[in-house]
């Protein structure tokens, strides 16, 4: 998985999870505020009814003991009277002051000041009567009790009624603005849900898309594996048929001449010692042939001096060897100390350099081939450029064993390989290793 699509899918993932997390949280915290809001409303109602009815009783109560009051000749329980009054008057004002509290919050105190008021108006008249003699009350309790109390209770009665009518207008606004509120919420929650629902889709969309490739490259790299395999199983076919050509060609013929010269010594003996020195000298160089096409055997397959010189000298014995055979010019160039690399990364860039000038004899058409092979602290890097007839980029990488091998060591070795070429302006290659030694290697 690439990184940006890694950190696209996470983004994805994370959305969701935080997008539901929202949704959940949200939809708690406002149903948890409507369900407050709604107990909240209707204790308020419940409470101002409450109120008016316990004021109304008290009302009627006072209006009837007062009444009585009147209409009885006996004055002894005048004071009685008195103190019933004073007390339902403190029990009714107590009441309007906690319909005022609880009128504020709609905003609409106009009625209970206008009640307070009227009750005030109310018990200010009870006063009078209550000192009244018997006779006073025999002449005017009729009348006063017709004419004042009860139109004042009458006009009390229509303003608690009034508030009553306001305040079930304030719990039918206060359920409308629940309403309201959750109508909104929901509207906001649908936006919601078909947004996670949108990037749930999408995110599964690309999955489902990143799997389907995943697969497509598996399928391509088994693939490539499988020819892979079958070319490593040619190119070995193909190094033991030179190994074999070489030494039934080279070494074989030598082999035997070199027992032919013996055999023409044991024949000529001592007789001719001319003739025997000649034959002597010509078997020498016949075995010394012999000596340096095995020791060619060998440095292809092992170079000694990568053992015993270290990397840098074989590197330069590779480019005189390949200036020998191919007759073009290679500078060779080492910078840098190369003791620190491990025997893995010493043998990796050695097959690497040989490699490289092996295709450049067999492809390029070159006349001048440089080599540059340079450490530091941190990483080696190996630069082999010449100046044949190039190639597109990309065209010919993985088709032959030779480049495809190179990519594969230099990546065992955790470094990165590239190679730049365009038709007609040459190749270079290029490869990058860590100095530090890995447990792979």
């Amino acid at each position: 998985m690439t990184p940006r699509l890694g950190v696209a899918l996470l983004a994805g993932f994370g959305s969701m999870m935080v997008l539901t997390g929202i949704l959940g949280f949200s939809q708690m915290r406002r149903t948890a505020e409507m369900q407050r809001g709604l107990l909240s409303a209707q204790d308020s109602y419940m409470r101002t009814e409450t109120l008016l009815s316990q004021m109304r009783a008290d009302l009627y109560r006072i209006n009837l003991d007062i009444r009585d009051f009147l209409l009885d000749r006996d004055t002894e329980d005048s004071a009685e009277v008195k103190e019933q009054v004073l007390q339902t008057r403190t029990r009714i004002l107590s009441s309007l002051d906690e319909l005022g509290k609880l009128m504020e919050h709609t905003g609409d105190v106009k009625p209970v000041k206008e009640l307070r008021e009227r009750v005030e108006t109310f018990f200010t008249m009870l006063q009078p009567p209550l000192e009244w003699s018997p006779e006073v009350k025999i002449a005017l309790g009729g009348g006063y009790t017709r004419k004042v109390l009860l139109s004042r209770r009458g006009e009390i009665g229509a303003l608690a009624e009034r508030m009553e009518g306001i305040n079930l207008a304030n719990l039918r606004v206060a359920q409308q603005k629940l309403l309201d509120s959750q109508g909104e919420f929901q509207k906001w929650l649908r936006g919601m849900t078909y947004m996670v629902l949108f990037l749930s889709g999408l995110v599964a969309l690309v999955s489902v898309w990143w799997i389907f490739r995943l697969e497509g490259r598996a399928r391509a790299a088994k693939g490539e594996l499988r020819n892979l395999s079958q070319m490593l199983v040619r190119a070995q076919e193909e190094e033991r048929k030179r190994l074999s050509l070489e030494l039934h060609d080279q070494v074989g013929q030598m082999l035997t001449a070199l027992r032919v010269e013996i055999s023409n010594l044991g024949r000529i003996g001592s007789g001719d010692p001319e003739r025997f020195q000649t034959h002597v000298r010509q078997a020498k160089e016949v075995a010394e042939g012999a000596m340096k096409t095995v020791r060619d055997l060998a440095m292809g397959l092992r170079p000694s001096m990568l053992d015993d010189l270290g990397l840098g000298a074989a590197v330069g014995w590779l480019g005189r060897d390949f200036s020998r055979r191919s007759g073009v010019p290679a500078d060779v160039q080492i910078e840098g100390a190369l003791d620190t690399l491990s025997e893995a990364q010493k043998t990796g860039l050695f097959r690497v350099v040989q490699e490289a000038l092996t295709n450049i004899t067999r492809h390029a058409s070159a006349q001048q081939v440089s080599v540059k092979l340079s450490a530091n602290d941190d990483r080696v890097e190996l630069t082999v450029q010449d100046d044949g007839k190039g190639m597109h980029n990309g065209v010919g990488r993985r088709g032959g064993m030779g480049l495809l091998g190179m990519e594969e060591r230099i990546r065992e070795l955790s470094g990165d390989f590239e190679i730049e070429s365009s038709p007609g302006k040459g190749t270079r290659l290029r490869a990058r290793i860590p100095t530090k030694v890995s447990k792979n290697t």
